[in-house]
């Protein structure tokens, strides 16, 4: 499959109301079950080559850069943005949103937050057809660009 590479510059961003607070090293096991119930059945469901939830997030720990990671917390986590370091670039690696809570902002809420706290350029790869994730970035400032 084909990705997208998109790149927004350090800029304003809405403030959205929800109870977010920063990932953690206690969430992996939650991220892990969030992001197979996320991605199952979409274009995204074998990211990385598996189905496998707490491979992913096994795989972005080394990367991961917590202090712009966010979570949604509503008694439970249901959304993650969670950010990645590969040099000097950022890169959103994954918004995870549990199916049930899609449509209520929860996406665009935690990016958001991890935009605010990076205040860098961020980049974002996206599968091509993955037209929510498409629309989710360019709602936040987000261009694509050749790399």
């Amino acid at each position: 499959m084909n990705r997208t590479v998109y790149r927004r510059e350090p800029g304003p961003v809405p403030g959205l109301r929800h109870n977010l607070r920063p990932v953690n090293d206690e969430d992996d096991a939650a991220l892990a079950d969030l992001m197979e119930r996320a991605y199952a059945g979409t274009i995204d469901e074998h990211l990385g080559g598996n189905s496998d939830g707490a491979v992913e997030i096994a795989g972005w720990r080394p990367t991961a850069v917590p202090h712009a990671s966010f979570v949604a917390d509503e008694d439970g986590i249901v959304a993650a943005s969670l950010i990645s370091r590969n040099g000097d670039d950022f890169w959103l690696a994954y918004v995870i949103t549990h199916p049930e809570w899609k449509g209520r902002g929860l996406g665009t809420a935690v990016v958001a937050a991890s935009l605010r706290a990076l205040d860098a350029p961020v980049l974002a790869g996206v599968t091509d057809g993955n037209t929510p994730s498409e629309r989710l970035l360019a709602r936040l400032g987000f261009t694509p660009v050749q790399r």
